[in-house]
């Protein structure tokens, strides 16, 4: 905190310093009042300083001088600061200055004889310049001509193309991160582009949002202001690794070897990110959607609403109690209050075929845009909500369906519990492939629609790709109550047949039913988790018991949900809501899904950014927030599928589900 006039102890021939306890400062300030006027001076860049001492000895009239005309140094005036006896950048910050020409020089190789400080006195780099090539080299470190862009980070080790992307530190977002002992600034337009403003709300969860080490509270406790960048010390700083205050920045930061063009391509990119808030919220409300099928079972809608509907009006009214209680937190929640909003559910109702839905979807948003998606209820698959996700950039969070859009997820805007039953395929070809003896074969039979279709595609290529001399035998069926028969056909057929595995798609009932009357088999039949209720039925298991082990499940959740900590939690919250636990998976998740967004919307602060809102919802994923459902959910960056694998499991009588195999990941 600053300190009052005439406190605090000075120590002689020191400028006095002003503490200011803000996370987003990197170094103290002196006052100005305090400074020995000799010594009060504009803040100089680094070459500026490189011009300032010993400027006939090095030949160089640096950018900006004082009484002279600004030009842009050469590169033969780079050379000849390269000599033996030139002075060096003194004063720089640099950790090693004595190896200044060594660091320097390698920029000069790399770029194949460019200047790093090429082109610092212009304003605009390129009036012509390319955004989409300044995202490929930000999300794909691609340059202009196509080629990985090169850079040395650490000061000597050579880093080069995406795995190097400024996308990795900086996020979608352009605003920045936290990882470990490193801060990470914005880098958006809005941000670089004006001077560093002191914001404690932004900064204020990386600090006390999850444990620090002391290095890192240190750090973001000193002062680092700076002038706003331009074009051309924005140049600077990603060539030379000195900023506009002239200090260097963190040696972690690569220092990029890059032409004008892609330069002016990267700063028309940063000025296009989160340059204004998205859709979906205004100066009160934001708005949140959820989506249903007309196909979706009533009961199941009616629990996720009441869970979502109980939610939304508990958000609702805590702000209305906070914002009527003015001061209630200094310095804490209520500095945060007023940047929160009041929430607002639309429910979106998705009629007819699956290939009208993305027509239905637009309209909707049109109608009324809203700032993400959460949970939803589809039976049938998830993809044209995904590509309505993708397109609009509207973040869409973990709706409940078996039929997630695997392809093209990475980086995507819609967030899956897990793979849902291509998921399960590929943990049962796992499976198989360690438990199978010499001389079994396999086969499976799915019903023709897409959640029979799926799976069984990927339980085929999973197969192959680990057990290779396995024997796979496949079946569709049209009418599910041909299922019997053709288990008998397939039993009678082969008698080496070890596994029989069956994707009943959305005549789960019908397939259990079949099942049920046939009896006794001599192999084992593996089901999706989706039939295991079906299965588990009074009245179906009291028509037929099947022997103990005959039937085998895929299943990616937690067999005893009960026993964690968290569901217990979660439970007497239901209760408090007058909420019945109707379908408790179905109900956790929703309740997981509403949890995980308030904790990213508080995070947010007021720059209510979706590519923001998925960074948090990546951070927290991970976080103490899972009420049981399943084993373990965490996201990394960029990944959309919470959940990883599943366990082969049975019924049991006195469990409900018990697992036969470890957690399979495949």
């Amino acid at each position: 905190m600053d300190l009052p006039d005439g406190q605090g102890q000075r120590h002689p021939g020191r400028a006095a310093r002003v503490r200011i306890d803000l996370p987003e400062l990197q170094q103290d300030e002196p006052r100005t009042r305090d400074v020995p006027e000799s010594r009060q001076r504009r803040p100089l860049g680094a070459h500026r300083r490189l011009c300032e001492r010993g400027r006939a000895d090095a030949g160089i009239r640096g950018p900006g001088a004082l009484g002279e005309e600004p030009r842009a140094v050469t590169l033969a005036d780079l050379t000849g600061a390269l000599r033996p006896g030139a002075p060096g950048p003194q004063r720089c910050g640099l950790r090693r200055p004595h190896r200044w020409r060594e660091r320097l020089a390698i920029l000069l190789l790399t770029v194949g004889g460019l200047s790093p400080l090429a082109g610092l006195c212009a304003d605009a780099l390129d009036p012509q310049a390319d955004v989409q090539a300044g995202k490929a080299l930000y999300w794909d470190g691609r340059t202009a001509s196509g080629t990985p862009v090169s850079a040395m980070t650490a000061e000597d080790v050579p880093a080069s193309g995406k795995n190097f992307a400024c996308v990795n530190c900086h996020r979608p977002s352009g605003l920045g991160a936290s990882e470990g002992n490193k801060y990470v600034l914005p880098i958006t337009g809005a941000m670089l582009f004006a001077p560093r403003e002191l914001n404690r709300n932004r900064v204020f969860g990386k600090l006390f949002h999850e444990t620090r080490s002391t290095e890192f509270m240190a750090r973001m406790k000193q002062g680092h202001m700076r002038p706003a960048y331009t074009d051309a010390t924005l140049a600077q700083a990603l060539r030379t690794g000195v900023d506009p205050a002239g200090r260097a920045l963190d040696r972690i930061m690569p220092r990029y070897a890059l032409s004008d063009r892609d330069l002016a391509n990267l700063v028309a990119y940063l000025r296009t990110l989160s340059a204004r808030p998205d859709p979906g919220v205004d100066d009160t409300t934001l708005h949140i959607a959820t989506v249903v099928t007309d196909t979706a079972d009533p009961g199941q809608r009616d629990a996720m609403l009441q869970v979502m509907r109980a939610y939304i009006d508990r958000w609702n009214l805590a702000l209305r109690n906070d914002r009527s209680r003015g001061q209630f937190s200094p310095y804490y929640h209520s500095d945060f209050v007023g940047e929160y909003r009041r929430w607002q559910l639309h429910v979106w109702e998705l009629h007819g075929a699956p290939d009208t839905w993305a027509a239905q979807i637009a309209r909707a948003y049109q109608t009324q845009p809203v700032f993400f998606v959460a949970g939803g209820l589809v039976n049938g698959p998830w993809q044209p909500m995904a590509d309505f996700c993708d397109r609009e950039r509207v973040p869409c969070l973990f709706p409940n369906t078996e039929l997630p859009r695997t392809t093209n997820a990475t980086d995507g805007y819609s967030f899956y519990f897990s793979r849902g039953l291509a998921l399960e395929a590929e943990v049962l070809a796992t499976h198989l492939a360690r438990t199978l003896t010499a001389g079994q074969s396999v086969a499976q039979i799915h019903v023709n629609d897409p959640a029979g279709a799926t799976p069984a595609a990927a339980f085929a290529a999973a197969l192959k790709s680990r057990a290779p001399n396995a024997r796979l035998t496949t079946v569709e069926v049209q009418d599910p109550q041909a299922l019997a028969a053709t288990v008998q056909r397939l039993v009678a057929a082969h008698p080496d047949l070890g596994t029989l595995a069956i994707w009943p798609g959305r005549e789960a009932r019908a397939a259990v039913e079949q099942l049920r009357k046939l009896g006794p088999v001599p192999v084992t039949i593996a089901l999706p988790s989706g039939a295991l209720p079906l299965w588990q039925e009074p009245s179906a298991a009291a028509r037929n018991p099947a022997p103990p082990g005959q039937v085998i499940f895929t299943y990616p959740y937690e067999p005893q949900p009960g026993h964690h900590p968290r569901s217990y939690v979660v439970n007497a919250w239901m209760r408090s809501q007058g909420i019945a636990l109707t379908h408790p998976r179905l109900q956790m998740q929703t309740y997981y899904t509403m949890t995980l967004a308030e904790d990213g919307l508080r995070s947010l602060v007021g720059d209510y950014y979706r590519d923001y809102f998925d960074e948090f919802v990546e951070s927290e994923a991970e976080s103490n927030l899972n009420p049981g459902t399943h084993p373990s959910l965490a996201l990394g960056p960029g990944q959309r599928f919470a959940s990883k694998g599943a366990f082969i499991a049975v019924p049991d009588a006195t469990l409900g589900v018990k697992a036969l195999t470890d957690w399979i990941i495949p």
